[in-house]
């Protein structure tokens, strides 16, 4: 009999290589004084990369109730996207999900307020405290499906990853390549050899 473990614990600081960015240590303690479980968000990541529908939803549905929690949540995939591509595609601005928009927002004017390195998870919970509770649920689960997202996934990234795409009006054609390394995108344009 194969017995499945569906506690899905995950050592999220051993795979992304450093502190998880919903570690109460690397938010200089806004995660304790909002009371982020990171416990229970490694274990909903955990369930949706072990591809365990059943405890991804149930654990789903559990955090995506608790304003920390989401906001925690949405910090991580905002960080993932901003460290991958050094921006936030439009794509995660003005389309899908509406509460998650409003998160990517905040985090977007976040760090252009408090600079690139400051983290803020307080300016993402004071979004989700005004969210409703549908909308917030909605957030949380995009906020996972950034997560596990490849980071060629048009839908998501779409301007980050297309780039530029040569035209009729431009005097020199050009070769565009466009590569996933690592976490990192890397869209190369070169000049055709005349």
């Amino acid at each position: 009999m194969n017995v499945v473990d569906h506690r899905h614990e995950r050592d999220i600081a051993a795979e992304l290589v450093g502190p998880a960015p919903y570690d109460a240590a690397w938010l200089n303690g806004q995660g304790r004084a909002l009371n982020v479980d990171s416990v229970a968000i490694a274990r909903m990541y955990g369930a949706a990369r072990d591809d365990c529908g059943v405890c991804r939803e149930d654990l789903l549905e559990e955090q995506g109730r608790a304003p920390a929690q989401v906001a925690a949540l949405a910090l991580w995939a905002c960080t993932r996207v901003m460290d991958t591509f050094n921006d936030l595609p439009m794509e995660m601005l003005e389309r899908g999900e509406l509460g998650f928009r409003r998160l990517a927002r905040a985090y977007s004017d976040s760090t252009f307020r408090h600079g690139f390195d400051v983290r803020e998870l307080t300016d993402l919970h004071d979004v989700c405290l005004n969210l409703a509770p549908d909308v917030l649920q909605a957030a949380a689960e995009q906020a996972l499906n950034v997560l596990l997202a490849d980071a060629a996934d048009p839908d998501l990234f779409g301007s980050l990853t297309g780039a530029y795409t040569p035209g009729d009006d431009d005097p020199q054609d050009y070769t565009v390549t466009r590569q996933i390394i690592g976490s990192e995108a890397v869209i190369t344009i070169a000049p055709l050899a005349g």
